[in-house]
């Protein structure tokens, strides 16, 4: 399913209301799932003087919308002001289908500018559904790190730190530089259907326990690193001692996984109907800034599903020929003591 909405601030919205509202979204899109797209459309407030280009949020998420798992893409932005003449920001969602995730990587989307929108004009409405996403294998190499930090392992070590983390991270990096070039580099390290086992940002949304993860890389200057001391998964790349970009092939999720489970694989299926537990969508950071005298909106948690696929490791698979072996070494044994006593 391919679709889109966008969420601002209007006199009246599409389905009614004024304030912060759905702009317009594509024809017959459910009215539950577009109340589940807009509840993604909060911007994290930035710092005083930072530029308008610095202020998007750039992003991939997963909801969840009658039991299947959704993968969202949204770029947000500040949009000067509204009717009120109070601050406004534009969100544009759009949901990515299955066939789309295989041979697109999530930040090349959100680098393709042509597919979203700067500005609203006119009236709310609904609109066609968006053009196919073709082929977008995403970034080579990781220069943009090597510029910034002096090498480009330092994209590796920040990767494996931030895979290590069961609840996302935010990782650091000086706030003038170009964060969503070095978010597209830092999820190219990984196999292409591995980059949509995390979302992706370039400001911070929070993490919590079971949620989705999402790796975020954040400018050294958010607001939101100020309340939040120093935990764990907060990463400052410059005090990261650079890998070897070989290390790459082992951070994936089959290499996380293996550390606890090494029995056997877990894979992400994205796209799939509930499997195996739910997790809970992050939240931006708390703190809205310019948006604080707007309309309130809440932003409820959206539960992602995970469906997970086991497969046996080659240990398991040849314990598992031993088992039957003695088994049917003993059963043939029984045979013949049994032909041997009615013989007697």
């Amino acid at each position: 399913m391919r679709a889109e909405l966008i969420h601002t601030s209007l006199p009246r919205g599409l389905d009614g209301g004024t304030g912060f509202s759905v702009a317009g979204r594509t024809g017959g899109m459910p009215r539950g799932l577009a109340e589940a797209l807009s509840a993604l459309s909060g911007l994290p407030e930035a710092w005083p003087d930072a530029r308008e280009d610095q202020r998007v949020l750039h992003a991939t998420r997963c909801i969840e919308w009658q039991g299947e798992s959704r993968w969202v893409a949204s770029v947000i932005r500040p949009s000067g002001v509204d009717h009120t003449g109070r601050g406004n920001r534009l969100a544009h969602h759009r949901l990515i289908d299955a066939q789309e995730i295989v041979r697109a990587c999530p930040v090349a989307i959100l680098q393709d500018s042509a597919r979203w929108m700067q500005a609203w004009s006119g009236t709310p409405r609904e609109m066609e559904s968006p053009s196919e996403i073709g082929a977008m294998p995403g970034a080579v190499g990781a220069t943009h790190w090597k510029r910034a930090f002096g090498d480009e392992g330092v994209a590796v070590a920040a990767l494996e730190a931030a895979m290590q983390s069961g609840v996302g991270a935010w990782i650091v990096v000086p706030s003038e530089v170009d964060r969503l070039t070095l978010l597209a580099e830092l999820a190219a390290t990984l196999p292409l259907p591995q980059r949509w086992t995390r979302g992706w940002a370039t400001r911070a949304l929070r993490p919590s326990a079971g949620s989705m993860p999402v790796i975020c890389v954040i400018g050294a200057r958010e607001p939101a690193l100020e309340t939040l001391g120093d935990p764990a998964w907060v990463i400052r790349a410059d005090s990261l001692r650079p890998a070897p970009r070989a290390t790459s092939a082992k951070i994936g999720v089959e290499a996380e996984i293996a550390e606890t489970r090494a029995s056997g694989r877990l894979t992400w299926q994205p796209e799939r109907r509930l499997g195996v537990g739910v997790v809970h969508a992050p939240d931006a950071a708390p703190s809205m800034g310019s948006m604080a005298s707007a309309p309130s909106e809440s932003v409820p948690d959206h539960a992602v599903p995970i469906a997970v696929t086991l497969e046996e490791a080659p240990a398991s698979r040849s314990w598992r020929v031993l088992w039957l072996a003695a088994v049917l070494g003993a059963v043939i044994l029984l045979g013949w003591f049994l032909l041997k006593g009615r013989g007697a």
